[in-house]
């Protein structure tokens, strides 16, 4: 390269530097599309503050709520809809954000446009509602976030979990519930849910933790303790299972399933006294209760009190001759 050349080619050095300096004075740089799809509510509110247009449209005439919708950005959404934003702006193919989130599944921010006042009726221009790509997506909590009530986002979360719950869609309320949790921190009563949903769902130790959480919030949750003495009663861990039951009865002295169970452990650890003395418990709160009484009669005459045994058995031939026939079949006292 020759002088000349290496003029030319410092001058082009030159005048790209000065072409970034000019973009860079000009106020080139992150873009408010990048803010919102990235969920950065604290950079697009400083955008804003500085005069980036929260209003502004693409060439398909979408906002940027439907940019937040398309990319399950909650954060900015909410600041979008705080800004004015319509919530049920129609691009030029008719959808509103609502549309877009339901179609990807989103069912969090399809909640928060919901929550605040998103149709989801209102047909695109191929007919389709919010709803109906909702039920074709097949996702019974979108589904369920599609119908509107009174209350918040915050309150939704578990009201809709119990609904799904109550309808046997156990995963899907586990999920509102989880979002009950961010939205709303802590709470037993979504812990017990939470354990509930996964006891029918056959996840033990997954309800175990929920249940221990529900009480760690509410030291008087005698639910809570119950359901954590059946599990572990069902694993063997029976020392366990009678400070739950204990703690049951601390609670609620008149629960009877409580002394029942809280027997059926002592039986398990081989303290006949102890199990006896709460099934006696258990009959007092709740005679009619016809398991104490079979438990005992066993356990009677197994310990040799064949007297005792047999007014047990008389009393379960009155009440449930079923259960008596089968004590018949098991004591030939009861012959």
């Amino acid at each position: 390269m020759n002088s000349d050349q290496k003029t030319i080619g410092m001058r082009l050095t030159a005048g790209v530097a000065l072409l970034v300096m000019l973009f860079l004075l000009a106020g080139c740089g992150p873009y408010i599309q990048d803010a919102v799809r990235g969920n950065d509510a604290v950079q697009l509110r400083q955008m804003i503050a500085r005069g980036a247009d929260p209003m502004k449209t693409g060439f398909k005439d979408e906002t940027l709520l439907h940019l937040a919708a398309n990319h399950n950005a909650v954060e900015t959404a909410r600041l979008l809809i705080q800004s004015g934003v319509k919530i049920d702006a129609r691009d030029k193919d008719g959808r509103t954000p609502l549309h877009l989130a339901a179609f990807r599944g989103f069912a969090e921010t399809s909640a928060l446009l919901v929550a605040h006042g998103a149709d989801p009726t209102l047909a695109d221009n191929r007919g389709q509602t919010p709803l109906h790509l909702a039920r074709i997506g097949g996702d019974p909590l979108l589904v369920m976030v599609m119908m509107p009530d009174d209350g918040g986002l915050a309150d939704r979360w578990f009201v809709i979990g119990n609904r799904l719950a109550e309808e046997g869609q156990c995963a899907a309320a586990l999920q509102a519930y989880h979002l009950e949790l961010e939205s709303n921190g802590e709470d037993e009563r979504v812990y017990y849910n939470i354990g509930l949903c996964h006891l029918r769902l056959e996840q033990i130790d997954a309800a175990l933790a929920a249940f221990q959480s529900a009480a760690r919030l509410d030291h008087d949750y005698a639910k809570a303790y119950y359901n954590m003495g059946v599990i572990f009663g069902g694993q063997g861990r029976y020392d366990e299972a009678v400070a739950a039951f204990r703690e049951t009865l601390r609670i609620d002295p008149a629960d009877g399933e409580a002394w029942y169970n809280l027997g059926n452990c002592y039986d398990g650890l081989h303290q006949d006294d102890d199990a006896l003395k709460a099934w006696e418990s258990a009959l007092l709160v709740a005679p009619e209760m016809p398991a104490p009484r079979f438990n005992m009669a066993l356990t009677l005459s197994r310990l040799g009190h064949h007297d005792r045994a047999r007014r047990h058995y008389d009393a379960l031939k009155r009440s449930h001759p079923d259960m008596a026939a089968e004590l018949a079949s098991l004591l030939p006292l009861s012959q």
